[in-house]
Formats: structure tokens, sequence, C-alpha cells
């Protein structure tokens, strides 16, 4: 695992003191009540997870205000309490009208106060753009479709614009600001069934990302407006309306260059659902390999975080023993950077808790290294793009220039050949050109002289 996704916007409230709307009532039981005693749940979350190696991606509902209105009314604390008129009800449910050019600025705001004051790794969206259809019901924007839909005698074509303009708006703001900052999507599985459009997937979805939601996805990856997709292919291999394996090889046909990571829906594994292939052990490791034999397709993100908490199937045992068995990488968040050769000459220290490394880092170079990655070799060819030679990834000290690490499994009696890299804020990895040996021995350490990487 190298990355976490966590809702710090779920409903226009936040779980950070915002400049534009409330504490969360998920995060302390009541709309507006702010934490006690005081502190900042997403300061706490990000430096958290960096101190573990996890980039931090936050995670907005950009439209949704308020849920179950009928029942619980709309809190005098909500935005939607506040301004009316940016918001419309559907179903149950309040949300900003995304047609209105004041609910999209407000959205952008919103999201860019997190950019702008937090160390987070990217921006993401899931599939709630404009909501789920009801059956027979018209979401109700036919007031700001004559306002602001002039230009397009499609409404359908007018909608997808207002969140073509946000996603635009968010990409060009977001990079202007922090480039290193991505911004991700977890759209719908299936952005068009082929009965809509020859282009689309061989499905039968109910609805789509394209045609429902009015989330042109596709445009969004040709236009280069996100760094990274998740489809959120929550179905089986073999499930007749929506196979897995048809909808996997669509969007790896159809990546665009941008990053296609995949959604597995965990939260279905050995779950009462009328798809019995969900109570297989075998499913999710085979939907996994299928992944991998595809080109374009570079990683999975698993819903939810809870639902590796029972172990369903043994999963979890799968995932560590055979499928996920080595330290990974982030991935890059740009394609246009180039990579730095750079050494870090090793000193090594004998301490009762194991190897101690030590390098030291330039100051002007601090705040440009935010990651250090530690590789350890026995023997045979010195190859960093060996993932099972990396013993470690740690955060850089920003404010020290002697960085350290202490190696606990290392052995006495045997040889090591440290190698140390750097990773920048785009994930870049410093290319080395020396390799560190060093042999522990009973009460000692002999350190040989450098060798060089071929």
């Amino acid at each position: 695992m190298n990355a976490v996704i966590v809702q710090v916007r779920p409903c226009s409230d936040a779980f950070y003191p915002s400049r534009y709307e409330p504490w969360s009532k998920w995060l302390t039981g009541k709309l507006g009540r702010a934490p006690e005693p005081l502190y900042d749940p997403l300061k706490f979350m990000v430096e958290e997870a960096h101190a573990r190696g996890l980039e931090f991606h936050a995670w907005f509902n950009p439209y949704r205000a308020a849920m179950d209105v009928e029942k619980n009314g709309i809190d005098s604390a909500s935005l939607a309490f506040k301004h009316p008129e940016w918001f419309v009800k559907y179903g149950n449910n309040k949300y900003f009208d995304p047609g209105l050019p004041q609910a999209r600025k407000h959205v952008t705001n919103v999201i860019l106060q997190v950019v702008n004051e937090y160390d987070i790794d990217a921006v993401h969206f899931d599939d709630y753009f404009y909501p789920y259809r009801i059956k027979d019901l018209d979401f109700p924007d036919s007031a700001s479709y004559a306002t602001y839909g002039k230009d397009f005698t499609d409404k359908a074509d007018w909608r997808r614009d207002n969140v073509n303009q946000l996603i635009k708006k968010l990409s060009d703001s977001i990079h202007s600001v922090k480039p290193h900052v991505q911004l991700g999507i977890s759209p719908f599985g299936v952005w068009r069934n082929q009965d809509k459009d020859p282009t689309g997937s061989a499905t039968k979805a109910g609805q789509t990302c394209y045609d429902d939601l009015f989330a042109d996805v596709r445009k969004w990856q040709k236009e280069k407006w996100i760094d990274y997709i998740v489809p959120q292919i929550y179905w089986t291999i073999g499930f007749e309306v929506a196979n897995y394996k048809i909808i996997a090889e669509w969007w790896d046909k159809n990546d665009y260059d941008v990053p296609v990571y995949i959604g597995q829906a965990t939260y279905r594994v050995n779950s009462n659902t009328k798809d019995e292939r969900w109570k297989e052990p075998t499913q999710l490791p085979q939907q996994i390999r299928l992944n991998r034999s595809l080109k374009h397709i570079q990683g999975s993100a698993f819903f939810s975080s809870k639902s590796f908490i029972p172990n369903p199937l043994g999963f979890n045992d799968s995932l560590k023993t055979k499928i996920y068995r080595t330290i990974s990488l982030p991935p890059t968040a740009r394609k246009t950077k180039t990579t730095e050769a750079r050494d870090y000459p090793l000193q090594f220290i004998a301490t009762d808790e194991g190897t101690q490394l030590l390098w030291n880092e330039s100051a002007t170079n601090l705040n440009l290294h935010h990651r250090y990655v530690i590789y350890r070799f026995e023997k045979g060819n010195i190859k960093i793009s060996d993932p099972s030679k990396i013993i470690a990834t740690l955060p850089g000290r920003n404010n020290l220039s002697l960085q350290n690490f202490i190696d606990r499994t290392a052995k006495r009696g045997k040889k090591y050949v440290y190698v140390v890299t750097s990773l920048d804020s785009f994930n870049f990895e410093s290319q080395p050109q020396t390799a560190f040996p060093v042999q522990v021995k009973k009460s000692y350490w002999k350190v040989f002289p450098p060798v060089s990487i071929n």
C-alpha cells in the first residue's frame, strides 16, 4: 500500500477548519460542532500518512449538500440553509446545481483552501457528479438551463459542460499553485454502453458516466485535465451485464496516457449479494492478476478500508503472501519530469538496535526530496529496478541535513550492499551511481570501498 484516499468533505462540510463550510456531523455528531478538544483532523491524518510512507489523497464530494432532508430537515449550519438559491432537491437529498457559476466557484474555493494549506498529494473525486438517476424523475435544473444554457440545444450536453468546466478549472488552479498535487477521479466503472456509442464497452449497465452522471471522463483523460483515473469495476469476472474482464480491458485500451488504477470492490467479498462469485476466494485475486496482464493498468484501489478488518475469505492473507510481497514506490505524478543522478555516501554505526545508516542531504535539497528509499543487496547485480530489495522508505527530515535509518534485520556475519535514493515531490527517483558495502561482524561493522552500479 502506498496511498490512502480519505473523505474530508462528504456533504458540503469539513473534516478540517474550513473558511467556507461547517464542521462535519460525521466527525463530531452535529453539523457545525468543532472537535473537543479542538484539533485539525486533516493535518493529523496527512502527517501520520506521510510518516508511514503513504500518500494522502483528500477525497471531496463536489455537489452533495444535505441528505434525507424530509426526515432530517436542513440544519441552520448548512450551506443549503444559508444559500438556498444555489441548491436543488432531487429525491430526498439537496445538491448544488452544477449549472450555476457561483456553485462551481464555491466548490473550487473549498478545494483550493485545502490545496494551499495542507501537504496533500492529491485531490480526489469519486463517481458522484450529477446524482444517479431516479426513475421518472428529472434533475430540476430548468431554471439554470434557461439562464445559462442558451448555447446548448441538448440539455445533456450542457450538463456535461458544467462538469467539464469544474474539472478544468480545478486542474488549472491546482497545478498552478502546486504542480505536484494530482487531480484524480474514481468514476462509475462504465463510461458508455456499446449500444449507445460504438466506442463504449460491451456492457449493459443500467446507468453510465456519460449518459446519466454527465461525467465525460474520457474527455478529461484526452485533455489531460486529470492525473489519474480509478474506474470502479465493482462486478465479477463473468457477470453478464457488466463483466469485470470486459470493462478492465476497455479501460486498458482507453487510457489516453493517463494512469489507470482499478477500483476493487473488497466490500463485496463474501457479502450477501446475488452474484455468488463474490463468495469465491479466488475472485478478487483473479481480478488483480488480470489487471497485471494489461499494459496500461497500473494498480488497484480498494474500497473500503473497513472491509479488510474481517479478512474476508482470507483475502488479506492472499494480498500479503502472494500478491503484494514487496514494497511498492508510489507512481510518478507527471511524465514530463526527468530523474537526476545522485549519490548518498553512507556512514555506518554499530548500535544495539542494528546497523545505522547515515547520509547527508544538501541544504538546498532538503525541501526537494521528501522521501528516501533504502535498498539492501546480498549478492548478484545491484539493480534498483528490483523492488524486492527495498527494505524501507522513510520521510525526509526537512529541518535536518543529516538523515538516518536503522536496519534492524541485518544479520551478523553477513555482507550487505546498501543504496539510498530519494524521491522528489513528483515521486521521481534519483539515479544512484554508487553502492556501499558493509559486513556485520560480531562486535563491529567492516566497511568496504564503494562500488559502481552498472
